[in-house]
């Protein structure tokens, strides 16, 4: 059973984590078809992307109505907040998902309200220790941090722990049973509210004059309040089906009865069932995520323990958390570009898992080639932007150019965070999952050294710089990791110079059209108006003359483009749009 088990999860869907239904045979249903399979990994793919889009950009209004150093004790805050959730919960809804998934495959719907049983009891225990830990510690933390302004805002996240944990196991249960639409509508639910409630505190303690801790708190506390109705969600269509079960009981006990021997093959022990049983099998499946998963937050956990820490030294203890918020400005920014850049990669794993199953070396080396040469090139072309264009941008979103410099360096975080994203999607799907987890912890490690040198002379630029070289590290360390277990070559001198030729023709005009359009707009709009208007035309400006340059140039060829899906008609078309040359 656990051979089948590990079976099914190297064939859950790599962007949803929700296992493929299947059938009593353990094979993929086929009276769902591959287009219900398909509208399921879409509609979840589809809410996660929105979610994260929602919660990365909900950061900018947090600043401009709290100002920087409300900004900068969120974001202080809040990655102790994900650590936490990531140890209690990550892994989880996959492991549900997939025990759930197995239950069904026998036609075992009791067992499979058991695993959902013990899920919720094992993350609702878990959570409510964390709870414990967040909100009787807060003090002590608020010390680590350096500030002991974040100790209000430290309680009021944990708060979520009561509930996000018991609406992940609802989210695994019915993703196990191949229905992906309550969880799409549970997290897109979650994300609108937390932002609508954060917003809502934040207008409410404005008003009334809270002073900044207040304020912070506030803004955390959206996180337990959309936490809340996304589990309401969860519980509404968790009442629908029990409503819905009542009337099948019968039927369901009858079946049952006549698979008793099958029952026999797929739990040869009859403490399976029980809930220990079931707890120590959850906790098995979900620990090895749970631990990659801490990786993640793990950056923005050692920036919150350390640099407002060592920049009280520089700018004193009331200014430190407002630098911290300066320092803070490019991320959400960079993490959009990432996020995207996740996008593309999971996008691409499944053509390079295929030739790997076929056992075609020459196509497993040349989509991997691409997808590598995909992100550097996007990293480049995003960084180089972000940079150029930072001032208009940090005033378009922050309304002032506080930080600029420090802006600017974090963009460069691009590249390195582009090609991370997409080598970690890589390596993942060719089952190579403790890589990216171990090259993050070490870029977390370096990172804390870097900062300890860096921060006391040179400020938050000099964060900025330590995380320029913890995520380039990571980034080569990456590469590398692709490059070995696909043998995918380094780019060719012919197409690194047609890109290279792109980023400056991208660049170059980008340049000109700031300098030009800052003296032009300047006097005619008011100073955040304008900058919009430089920031998204020159967004629009870069992209398009990138990607022509790179076409013209070489940079990106017929035969990259021909190994998209309908890439030969995509070709065709910027061949006939004088983008490509004839020869191609």
């Amino acid at each position: 059973m656990e051979r089948g088990l590990d079976e099914r999860a190297a064939a859950s869907d790599a962007s949803t984590g929700a296992p493929i239904p299947t059938g009593m045979s353990g094979q993929p249903d086929s009276r769902l078809g591959k287009a219900s399979l398909w509208r399921g990994a879409a509609v979840m793919g589809i809410a996660m992307l929105v979610s994260k889009v929602i919660g990365t950009l909900q950061k900018i209004p947090l600043q401009n109505i709290a100002g920087d150093r409300v900004f900068g004790i969120y974001n202080a805050v809040y990655p102790l907040y994900q650590l936490l959730l990531a140890a209690v919960t990550a892994g989880f809804p996959v492991a549900v998902s997939l025990l759930v998934a197995e239950r069904e495959a026998a036609g075992d719907r009791e067992g499979a309200y058991k695993v959902l049983g013990a899920s919720a009891l094992l993350l609702s225990i878990s959570g409510a220790a964390g709870f414990v830990l967040l909100w009787a510690g807060a003090d002590l933390v608020a010390g680590w941090i350096g500030d002991k302004g974040t100790a209000p805002a430290i309680r009021m996240t944990a708060l979520a722990l009561w509930v996000v944990p018991l609406m992940a196991a609802l989210r695994g249960y019915y993703q196990g049973l191949g229905r992906m639409l309550p969880s799409a509508v549970s997290q897109l639910a979650e994300q609108s509210v937390r932002v609508a409630g954060m917003l809502l505190l934040l207008a409410i303690g404005w008003q009334l004059g809270w002073a900044d801790p207040e304020l912070a708190a506030g803004a955390t506390a959206g996180s337990a309040i959309g936490g809340a109705v996304g589990l309401a969600v969860m519980g509404l269509y968790w009442l629908r089906e029990k409503r819905e079960r009542s009337g099948r009981q019968k039927k369901s006990a009858a079946s049952v009865e006549s698979s008793a021997d099958k029952w026999q093959l797929l739990d040869e022990q009859d403490e399976r069932n029980g809930l220990l049983a079931i707890v120590r099998r959850l906790s098995a499946l979900a620990l090895p995520v749970a631990l990659g998963a801490l990786a993640v937050p793990a950056l923005s956990v050692v920036d919150a323990f350390t640099v407002p820490r060592l920049l009280r030294d520089t700018v004193g203890d009331a200014d430190a958390l407002a630098a911290f918020g300066l320092y803070s400005r490019g991320q959400p920014l960079v993490q959009l570009v990432v996020m995207v850049a996740g996008a593309i990669g999971a996008a691409l794993v499944p053509a390079l898992a295929a030739a790997r199953v076929r056992g075609d070396g020459s196509g497993l080396r040349q989509h991997a080639n691409i997808t590598m040469r995909t992100a550097w090139s996007l990293g480049a072309a995003a960084a180089v932007g972000l940079v150029i264009l930072a001032e208009p941008i940090n005033v378009m979103l922050y309304a002032d150019d506080n930080g600029t410099l420090a802006f600017a360096l974090v963009a460069c975080t691009a590249l390195a965070g582009t090609v991370n994203a997409i080598a970690a999607a890589v390596l993942q799907g060719l089952g190579q999952v403790r890589g990216p987890m171990l090259f993050m912890l070490a870029a977390a490690a370096l990172k804390a050294a870097l900062n300890a040198v860096l921060v006391p002379p040179y400020g938050i630029a000099g964060a900025a710089c330590a995380g320029i070289a913890a995520l380039t590290a990571a980034a080569l360390l990456s590469a590398v990791a692709v490059r070995r277990a696909t043998g995918a070559a380094a780019m060719p001198a012919r197409d690194a110079a047609g890109m290279g030729l792109a980023l400056a023709v991208m660049a170059a005009a980008l340049v000109l059209a700031e300098r030009g359009g800052a003296a032009l707009l300047g006097p005619a709009l008011p100073p955040r108006a304008a900058a919009a208007v430089l920031a998204l035309g020159g967004t629009a400006l870069g992209a398009a003359l990138f990607f022509a340059a790179a076409l013209r140039s070489g940079g990106i060829r017929a035969r990259d483009l021909r190994a998209l899906p309908r890439g030969e008609a995509i070709a065709a078309r910027l061949r006939r749009w004088r983008l490509l040359p004839r020869g191609e």
